[in-house]
């Protein structure tokens, strides 16, 4: 049986913008139990609206020796941010976590995030399926 990311990808996934503080992504995080969140921002086009992940913030970036004011643009991770696409296998999506050294992969489709995988949903995955 192939496991495909959509089988366990957490969702829903909450956004935040770069022009956000940090005061306020602690709060969201706090509020729904997560320790990433996609930053996003929007380009209009006269014929479309479009999504582009700007980064990611994660818990360790937003940590305590960061002042509440800072801006999120600041502190969030740019240069290594992973995308799968849904029908990924969780193989594809493991491996991709190992070689690019990261805990967060954002799930993609058609330009649209869906889902988030994190080590921990491998680990819960693990759990709810025998392996030994």
């Amino acid at each position: 049986m192939r496991i495909q990311v959509k089988d366990f990808m957490s969702t829903p996934v909450i956004t935040a913008m770069a022009e956000n503080n940090v005061l306020e992504i602690r709060e969201l995080m706090n509020e729904k139990g997560i320790h990433a969140i996609p930053i996003i921002s929007y380009s209009n086009d006269k014929l479309k609206v479009e999504m582009t992940i700007q980064g990611i913030v994660t818990a360790t970036d937003i940590s305590k020796e960061v002042s509440d004011d800072a801006i999120v643009k600041d502190v969030m991770t740019s240069s290594n941010v992973q995308v799968v696409h849904v029908d990924s296998t969780a193989q594809a999506a493991a491996k991709m976590m190992i070689r690019h050294k990261v805990h967060h992969i954002v799930v993609m489709d058609k330009g649209e995030i869906k889902g988030m995988i994190s080590s921990l949903d491998f680990v819960k995955l693990i759990a709810e399926h025998s392996i030994g």
